[in-house]
């Protein structure tokens, strides 16, 4: 299956060389085909923005999925970590609560 992203950009380059072919259909003076390439440019249009609803109500679903999974959208970073105890070595980061000789030390 092609991708949203792909077909959307598909979409987006048909809608362009449409509407540049009713242009040049217009200029000739063949109506007909004016008309004909515009409402194409327009349905691809609707296409694209048809795209473009689906991926916004699938990221909505997701984001649902993910409230879910987590509860509170914050994670503490630095929950169940104490430097003191040496589970966390990496250079002045501390857990705020960290209160012993490795807060201390810089």
């Amino acid at each position: 299956m092609i991708s949203a992203r792909i077909r959307y950009v598909l979409l987006a380059l048909a809608a362009v060389g449409l509407l540049a072919a009713g242009l040049a259909w217009a200029k000739a003076g063949v109506w007909t085909g004016a008309v004909g390439s515009l409402y194409l440019t327009c349905a691809c249009l609707l296409g694209c923005a048809r795209i473009r609803a689906t991926i916004a109500r699938r990221q909505d679903e997701q984001e649902l999925e993910l409230e879910a999974l987590t509860p509170g959208r914050w994670t503490e970073p630095w929950a169940g970590w104490c430097c003191e105890r040496g589970w966390l070595t990496h250079a002045d980061l501390h857990h705020p609560d960290c209160t012993g000789a490795g807060a201390q030390q810089r």
